[in-house]
C-alpha cells in the first residue's frame, strides 16, 4: 500500500517538480563522473539549466562537436549560466581545433562579463592559446578573426617566437585589413621589428610553449586481437597493457593534462587501413598513433601517415622500407639495415678488418649484410667473402659457403677473421645449427657476427673453444634495476599478471609519446621534436632518431661462456623479441 501511494503522489505531483528532481538528479550523476547517464537524464528534460549540463557533459565525454552544437545554441537569462555555457564552449572549440572561434569565445566572455572565476580562468585560457599555437596556426587563426583587437594580441604574442620574416608578414596583413586603430600597442609593435638583428637576438622558437589547463591528447593504438588460445595473444595484449600504464601515470603526474587511448582492432577484416586511419584524425581526434604491429601491415597504415598528417609509432615492426619517403612514420625497432652497420663498427673496433658475410637472400637479413658490407669497406675493412643466396635451393645445406671461413693456416683459402650471419625469420635456427656444425667439423676459430637469433646460442656445447659470438639486441631489460621493480609491482597490482617483455616495449612506446607531449604541449610539434629525439633510456630500449625516422640505438652483446648469455654490453641496437622472430 505504502509503494502504491508514493507512485500516485508522483504521478500527480506537479510538472515542475518532476522537471526538477529530474535535472537535481542528472547533476548529481554529472558531479560523480557518471556522464553516460546524466546525458540520459537531461536528454529527456527541456529547459536551459538542462541543456546547459547536457552540453558539459557532452564535453566531459570528448564529443566536443555535439557539445559545441548545444552550449552554442543555448539562450540563458543567468549570467553565472551563460559564462558557464561560453567557457564550455570555448573549450570545445579548443579541442576541436577551432582556435579562431574558441579565442572570439573567451574575449567576448572577458569584455562581456562582470569579473568572476569563470571570466578570470577565460582571460588565462586566452593566453594561454595564444602561447600553444605554432606559427602556422598562428597565422591561420589571425586571418579567420574578425575582431581587430585580438588580431593584434595574436601578432603581439608573436613577437620573439616567430621568425622576423613571419612576423613582419603577421604586421603588414594587420595594417592592411585593420578596421580600427591602436596607435599605442602598434607603434610599440613597429619599434621591435624596426631592427631585424636586434629581434634575431630576441628570437626563441621554444619560449613560451603552453597548454591550456585541461589540455587532453588522444592517443590512437592500432594492435591486432587473437583468441586466447592463440600462441600471440599475449604479444598484443601487454603492449596494450603497457601503454595504458603509461597513459594512467602520465594522468596521476598531471593533474591539468590528459591523455587518452582510442585502440582498434587490426585483425578486424571489415574496416580498411584509409578508414581506420580517417576515422581516428576525423572522428576521434587522435594525436599520434601507436602501432600497428607486423611491417607488412604497419606498411598498410604507414602509407596513409602523410596523407592525414599523423605520427605513427611503430613499437616493432622493422622492414627497411617502411620509412623511405615517410615524414610520419617512425620505427623504434631499428631496421635491418642499421643493425648491420652498427655491427660493422663494432667488427671493426674489435680488430676484425678481414671479413666474410653470409645471408639468406630475399631475408630481412639481406638488408643487413647488405649494410655490413658496404659500411665495413667504408671504415676501411675488407670483405673477403659475401655470399647472399637462396639457400632453400639446397636444402639449407651451406657447407659450399662455410668452407671458406676457415683458420686452418694450410688450407688454400684465404682466411677471414670473423664472419657476419643475420640469419633472421622461421629458418634462422636451422642456419645456425647449420653454420655452427660445419665450423665445428672445420675446427675454426673464426668470430661470429650475428642477428638478435644468435643470443640464444651455447657455445660451450660446441667444440668451438675459442670462438668468439657478438650478436645485436634491440630490446633488452634488466628486471633487477629499480625502476624494472617499480613497473613490475605496479603492472602485478594493475593486471593481476607478471609483464612480458611486450609490456615494457608497449609502456616505453606511450612514455616516449607521453614525454615528448609534455616539452611540446602542441600536438603539431610532435612529428618534428620526435625527429630531433635523442639518448632516451627506457625500460627495455633505448632510442636516437637522430635526424631520422629508425631508432639508430643498438646494442652488441658478447656470448660469455660461463654464463651462457652475454652481459658485456658495447654499441646501442635493437630488434625484435625472440618471442616474435616468426612475425616480423
Amino acid at each position: 500500500m505504502k509503494r502504491i501511494t508514493i507512485i500516485l503522489l508522483l504521478v500527480f505531483a506537479s510538472p515542475w517538480l518532476v522537471k526538477g528532481q529530474t535535472i537535481e538528479m542528472g547533476k548529481n550523476l554529472y558531479e560523480q563522473g557518471d556522464y553516460e547517464r546524466a546525458i540520459f537524464v537531461f536528454e529527456r528534460v527541456d529547459g536551459t539549466e538542462a541543456q546547459l549540463f547536457l552540453g558539459k557533459s557532452h564535453f566531459a565525454e570528448r564529443n566536443y562537436l555535439k557539445s559545441a552544437g548545444i552550449l552554442s545554441g543555448i539562450d540563458v537569462s543567468s549570467l553565472e549560466m551563460y559564462q558557464d555555457a561560453r567557457y564550455t564552449l570555448a573549450l570545445a572549440h579548443f579541442q576541436l581545433k577551432n582556435y579562431a572561434e574558441s579565442i572570439e569565445v573567451l574575449n567576448d566572455l572577458i569584455l562581456n562579463s562582470s569579473t568572476s572565476p569563470i571570466t578570470r580562468s577565460a582571460d588565462r585560457l586566452y593566453d594561454e592559446i595564444l602561447g600553444f599555437l605554432t606559427p602556422k596556426q598562428r597565422f591561420d587563426t589571425f586571418k579567420s578573426v574578425s575582431d581587430d583587437e585580438i588580431r593584434l594580441d595574436i601578432l603581439e604574442f608573436s613577437l620573439g617566437k616567430v621568425d622576423f620574416q613571419t612576423a613582419q608578414s603577421l604586421l603588414d596583413l594587420y595594417e592592411s585589413s585593420a578596421l580600427s586603430e591602436s596607435p599605442l600597442r602598434l607603434n610599440r609593435i613597429k619599434t621591435q621589428l624596426s631592427d631585424s638583428l636586434t629581434y634575431w637576438q630576441r628570437y626563441n622558437p621554444n619560449s613560451g610553449h603552453t597548454a591550456p589547463r585541461g589540455m587532453s591528447y588522444n592517443i590512437g593504438v592500432l594492435l591486432p586481437q587473437f583468441e586466447f588460445e592463440a600462441f600471440e595473444y599475449e604479444i598484443p595484449q601487454h603492449l596494450y597493457y603497457g601503454i595504458q600504464l603509461a597513459t594512467e601515470q602520465f594522468n596521476r603526474e598531471n593533474a591539468d593534462q590528459k591523455a587518452f587511448i582510442t585502440y582498434r582492432n587490426t585483425n578486424n577484416g571489415s574496416s580498411n587501413p584509409d578508414a581506420v586511419i580517417s576515422d581516428f584524425v576525423f572522428r576521434e581526434g587522435v594525436d599520434v598513433i601507436i602501432g600497428p604491429l607486423f611491417s607488412q601491415v604497419a606498411k598498410e597504415y604507414s602509407n596513409l601517415a602523410e596523407k592525414y598528417e599523423v605520427p605513427i609509432l611503430l613499437p616493432l615492426a622493422n622492414a627497411d622500407s617502411l620509412d623511405l619517403y615517410n615524414n610520419y612514420v617512425f620505427q623504434l625497432n631499428p631496421a635491418f639495415a642499421t643493425q648491420g652497420k652498427i655491427m660493422a663498427h663494432k667488427a671493426l673496433e674489435l680488430g676484425y678488418d678481414t671479413l666474410g658475410v653470409i645471408a639468406e637472400a630475399r631475408s630481412l637479413g639481406a638488408p643487413a649484410a647488405r649494410a655490413f658490407r658496404h659500411e665495413a669497406e667504408r671504415l676501411g675493412g675488407y670483405v673477403q667473402y659475401y655470399f647472399e643466396k637462396d639457400f632453400e635451393e639446397f636444402g639449407y645445406d651451406i657447407t659450399d659457403y662455410t668452407q671458406f671461413f676457415t683458420t686452418d693456416t694450410l688450407d688454400s683459402v684465404a682466411m677471414v677473421k670473423a664472419v657476419y650471419a643475420p640469419f633472421t625469420g622461421t629458418i634462422a635456427q636451422t642456419l645456425i645449427e647449420s653454420m655452427l656444425t660445419d665450423l665445428e667439423a672445420m675446427r675454426s676459430e673464426v668470430a661470429i657476427l650475428g642477428s638478435e637469433e644468435w643470443q640464444e646460442v651455447n657455445l660451450e656445447a660446441r667444440r668451438l673453444d675459442s670462438t668468439q659470438l657478438h650478436f645485436t639486441r634491440s630490446f633488452d631489460i634488466d628486471t633487477t634495476s629499480s625502476r624494472s621493480r617499480e613497473f613490475i609491482s605496479e603492472f602485478r597490482i594493475r593486471f593481476q599478471t607478471d609483464p612480458n617483455q611486450f609490456a615494457y616495449i608497449g609502456f616505453d612506446a606511450a612514455s616516449i609519446i607521453l614525454n615528448q607531449l609534455q616539452i611540446v604541449k602542441n600536438p603539431a610539434y610532435l612529428r618534428d621534436n620526435l625527429k630531433g629525439l635523442n639518448g632516451y633510456n627506457g625500460l627495455s630500449i633505448d632510442v636516437s632518431f637522430n635526424g631520422t625516422h629508425v631508432n639508430e640505438e643498438i646494442k652488441v652483446q658478447r656470448m660469455i661462456r660461463s654464463m651462457g648469455l652475454a652481459t658485456e654490453q658495447d654499441s646501442a641496437a635493437t630488434s625484435s623479441a625472440s618471442d616474435f622472430r616468426r612475425r616480423p
